[in-house]
């Protein structure tokens, strides 16, 4: 390819609209890491403090078992423990200096060790559970989306009691909130009927680490049943119940009326309704990834999922900073990047975006 021809597509209308999205994402992450860091800062306790709190608890304990008056030397050691691991923390810097680190470690994606489980590195954790993190969320924006714009494009050429009755499920699915749905499910088909387990991602009596044998997948398979199921609902009822709305609208446009008129087949005639009505739905997919990735987190922690969800909880208890930056770092960069991905692939889809970024810069 020509250099004429390589700054012409650099100068086309789809690269000021790929320009435009990437200016904004750099935006979100510089606005959303600054919050990152700032918000753990502002709470009344630090990492030190629950530290000296779990260390103070078992000095208090055995110094009573002794001498009445080990209180005065126990909290002289806690002050010179205080002073370590304010130092060793980094705490005890300017904030600006604290602001400065963090973004050092946000651009060489080495956040050290964690406070929580010292001394293991934090990457090492996120490196565990950003996997089942994934796992959840992937699929589900996918089989949500496909799944919901059939039955929704279906239950409105389909009028009558199978419309309503669809239309009644679509809506309920998509405004039942989900941590509901993870509850249900795990009463009445883990606690009642015991179908299916309500903690961890595979049976930890039998394995200790995840291993690719059949065995394990089928295990782990029957532990991902719930907290799947918890998440497809809501995805499959609001595209659906916007896909049937749209739907409606398509089958009165001017160029169905006109189809039907030449003596177009249903079939076609719902192909050609559902390609404009899918659009509105598309455009909805980064709302969707934005809730569905924070769904996801507490989900986890519902039925005890070794994703970010249970590994941000853990990090925000213990007030563990590296851990706390690291976790919420990984999911505002897939709800970001996810986010960039759907927009770059509307842009795709309907190159009338593309030209009217042009036309307004």
């Amino acid at each position: 390819m020509s250099l004429k021809k390589i700054t012409g597509k650099l100068k086309s209308p789809f690269a000021f609209f790929v320009y435009k999205k990437l200016l904004f994402l750099f935006v979100a992450i510089f606005i959303s890491m600054t919050f990152t860091f700032i918000l753990p800062r502002l709470m009344p306790s630090s990492p030190v403090d629950i530290m000296i709190g779990k260390i103070a608890g078992g000095e208090a304990s055995s110094i009573g078992q002794t001498t009445q008056t080990g209180s005065g030397i126990g909290a002289s050691r806690l002050d010179v423990l205080r002073a370590i691991y304010m130092e060793k923390f980094g705490i005890n810097q300017p904030l600006i200096v604290q602001y400065f680190d963090f973004w050092k470690r946000f651009f060489t994606m080495d956040f050290g060790l964690s406070y929580w489980r010292y001394p293991t590195p934090v990457s090492d954790l996120i490196m565990e559970a950003l996997p089942w993190t994934l796992v959840l969320v992937i699929p589900v924006v996918p089989i949500g989306f496909f799944v919901g714009n059939w039955i929704g494009s279906r239950a409105a050429y389909h009028r009558g009691k199978v419309d309503k009755a669809l239309y009644y499920v679509l809506m309920y699915l998509s405004q039942a909130p989900y941590y509901w749905f993870a509850l249900i499910f795990m009463l009445v088909f883990g606690v009642k009927l015991g179908w299916f387990p309500i903690f961890g991602a595979y049976d930890i009596d039998r394995w200790l680490y995840p291993v690719l044998t059949p065995d394990w997948i089928l295990d782990a398979a029957w532990h991902y049943a719930l907290p799947f199921l918890s998440l497809v609902g809501l995805g499959i009822g609001s595209t659906g119940v916007g896909m049937r709305a749209m739907t409606l609208y398509e089958m009165e446009s001017d160029y169905i009326q006109y189809s039907k008129q030449l003596g177009f087949k249903k079939s076609k005639l719902r192909k050609y309704s559902e390609r404009n009505a899918i659009l509105p739905n598309f455009t909805w997919l980064p709302v969707v990834l934005s809730s569905l990735v924070g769904q996801t987190l507490l989900v986890e922690y519902v039925f005890g999922y070794p994703g970010l969800g249970n590994l941000a909880f853990q990090a925000v208890f213990n007030m563990d900073y590296p851990l706390i930056e690291a976790t919420f770092i990984s999911a505002v960069g897939i709800v970001l990047v996810g986010n960039f991905i759907c927009d770059i692939l509307y842009g795709i889809l309907d190159p009338r975006i593309g030209s009217s970024y042009v036309g307004g810069k």
